[in-house]
């Protein structure tokens, strides 16, 4: 087996924190017991950079190559794409992003099993399910409508003011939500939506399609979320007065939409086809953009994630 470390350098606020993790992975790969295992470290210079590197990496090879995703979703979402197509490929998540959201499907505080490096090394596989979202793969949500648009003002903020976006940090994220909670029309948005062939036309806030229980670093919308299980967790929140919105959101977080039958509607499903007359505001595991349609599906068992400790994923909530 080789083994191809994919470092986000920006997922870490101190050069000083990346050069210890990366520190801490070299003296384990080149201790003496280990000194036949071939691995390599790459730093990724920007988004989508990492994901060119990591196919050319593995097709130059028929041995299974472990793909060492290091930093948040981001990072994650590259490495993702880079190895989605390789059947010789398998994924490791180590967490050092804003949120981590994908180790939390294996339940909450596992995020320092997963970055023991010798344990993710040594960690069995689990299949995992993917969203394909138009070409695109994600592991955990695609959003559409305040959700999203919540992230996209989130990343307005750090281009426009990137010297206070660096200086605040990672808490600056919170400030996207209210942001998007302005925009009257986007609350308002009319969409076509179908859903494995049914119609559910109408006028929403936000559509979540969930593959993992977890977004936002603390949230659990879709708690009833597999990604082993060949579903997708749709939840449908129809438009309403911002007032009535702010008053339901805490909950719909916590994953109690069901105490709101008027204003959410959760399906099973497989595919997700999503259209408008106005353009789509999309989160795609932080991968967040605009576009005019959406076409989401499950891919069953589609990538092999490293499972360390023998850790599996956690149903938070059985079905209602």
């Amino acid at each position: 087996m080789k083994h191809l470390v994919v470092v986000n350098p920006i997922s870490f606020n101190k050069k000083a924190e990346m050069t210890a993790v990366i520190r801490d992975i070299n003296a384990y790969f080149d201790r003496d017991d280990n000194k036949d295992i071939d691995y390599y470290i790459y730093i990724s210079r920007y988004p989508r950079d990492a994901v060119s590197v990591i196919k050319k990496y593995i097709g130059k090879t028929k041995d299974t190559v472990r793909v060492y995703s290091v930093g948040g979703d981001g990072i994650m979402f590259d490495c993702l794409n880079g190895i989605v197509t390789f059947e010789n490929a398998e994924l490791a998540v180590i967490p050092y992003g804003i949120s981590n959201d994908f180790v939390r499907a294996f339940g909450e505080n596992a995020a320092h099993v997963f970055r023991d490096i010798e344990k993710q090394v040594k960690a069995e596989t689990i299949p995992t399910d993917v969203i394909n979202v138009g070409g695109k793969h994600s592991l955990n949500f695609c959003a559409v409508g305040v959700e999203a648009a919540s992230v996209l003002k989130y990343y307005g903020i750090c281009r426009k003011y990137p010297d206070i976006a660096k200086k605040i940090g990672k808490p600056l994220f919170v400030v996207g939500a209210p942001l998007a909670l302005m925009d009257k029309k986007l609350v308002h948005q009319e969409y076509e939506v179908t859903i494995d062939g049914v119609n559910y036309n109408g006028r929403y806030c936000t559509i979540n399609i969930a593959n993992n229980p977890c977004y936002g670093g603390n949230k659990t919308p879709a708690p009833m979320a597999h990604p082993a299980d060949g579903f997708l967790d749709i939840i449908l929140a129809k438009s309403i007065s911002r007032l009535r919105l702010l008053s339901v959101i805490y909950d719909y977080t916590k994953g109690k939409y069901y105490k709101y039958p008027g204003i959410f509607k959760y399906i099973r499903g497989t595919e997700v086809s999503i259209r408008s007359q106005s353009p789509l505001q999309i989160n795609t595991d932080g991968e967040s953009y605009y576009d005019a349609r959406l076409d989401a599906k499950i891919i069953p068992s589609a990538v092999k994630i490293a499972a360390p400790d023998g850790l599996k994923y956690v149903r938070r909530r059985e079905l209602l």
